[in-house]
């Protein structure tokens, strides 16, 4: 999950724990260095073509063989848009236009990433044909009946909305 410094990566001191801004922290005697955790920056794409919704099946761990919404890491040099649009991209084979900013969540993934930070945008989805990215190991659209319950209940507000709005 996250790295676990033993000794500075600055100087090469070991490191020692203390408190630090309210929390326990290890930190740098030498050179002031704080190993400070933050949470991955994560974007994610409700992917909606009509009223049904875009999801991938997972090929890789975190949950690997699941149904989700398109979903990576925000690389250095790019908004939070950009890693959604990207990632939708890469793991569905179609481009899609953001609508709005449905939130932002902190996940906790004890499999593989840890604390994340997760900014969920809904994509509307071009009409473009569906392929399966290199992590992906399938691509469909799923109405809103069809939806596995973890999903359903997870985006219940936004699922709500796509019905009754788009």
């Amino acid at each position: 999950m996250t790295k676990e410094y033993i000794f500075c990566p600055i100087c090469g001191t070991t490191l020692q724990i203390g408190m630090l801004e309210g929390k326990e922290r290890k930190y740098c005697p030498k050179c002031d260095f704080v190993d400070y955790k933050n949470p991955l920056p994560v974007a994610l794409a409700i992917a909606v073509k009509d009223k049904d919704f875009l999801l991938i099946k997972r090929g890789l761990p975190p949950r690997q063989g699941m149904w989700a919404s398109p979903s990576g890491f925000i690389e250095i040099g790019e908004t939070a848009e950009e890693a959604c649009l990207r990632e939708l991209k890469e793991e569905t084979g179609v481009s899609g236009e953001i609508l709005k900013l449905v939130g932002v969540v902190r996940r906790e993934d004890k499999e593989v990433y840890g604390d994340m930070l997760i900014v969920e945008y809904l994509v509307k989805v071009a009409n473009e044909e569906l392929k399966p990215g290199s992590d992906v190991e399938d691509v469909r659209l799923f109405s809103v009946d069809e939806l596995p319950d973890y999903y359903a209940n997870f985006f219940r507000e936004v699922i709500e909305e796509v019905q009754n709005k788009i």
